[in-house]
Parts: structure tokens; C-alpha cells; sequence
């Protein structure tokens, strides 16, 4: 059952990952043609993206990994 626990993980994992780094691309471009700024904001949504999803992929790991370092130790 852990293997299939794991295999969830990470699919929540890429998900986390790729949907605000996509929403605020797409947000960035959107915003670049309505002011012609290319690629001002695409670079910011990017961005913005890679650290939005980071966060919310360590506020996933970090009890994934305490409760397994715990599980351990018993």
C-alpha cells in the first residue's frame, strides 16, 4: 500500500508543479499582448510560477517526510 501511497505523492507532486507555472505563463503572456511588453511578464509569470509551485509542493513534502522519518525511528 505504501507503493501506491508513493506513486500518488508523486503525481500531487507534478500537478503542484505544473499548474501555476502554466497558469502564470499563460497569465504573463496575456498580459504582454495587451500591454507589448514581450516578454516582460512572461518572465515574471514564469517565475512567479517556479516559486508558487515550489512552495506548495514543500507545504506537501515536508509532513510527507516528518511522518516518514518518524515511521522509522519507531
Amino acid at each position: 500500500m505504501s507503493k501506491i501511497n508513493t506513486i500518488f505523492l508523486g503525481m500531487k507532486v507534478g500537478l503542484l508543479m505544473a499548474l501555476p507555472l502554466v497558469g502564470f505563463l499563460l497569465l504573463g503572456v496575456w498580459i504582454d499582448s495587451m500591454f507589448g511588453t514581450s516578454p516582460t511578464y512572461l518572465i515574471g509569470g514564469i517565475l512567479g510560477g517556479i516559486i508558487l509551485g515550489g512552495l506548495m509542493v514543500y507545504k506537501i513534502i515536508i509532513p510527507y517526510l516528518e511522518k516518514k522519518f518518524k515511521d522509522n525511528n519507531k
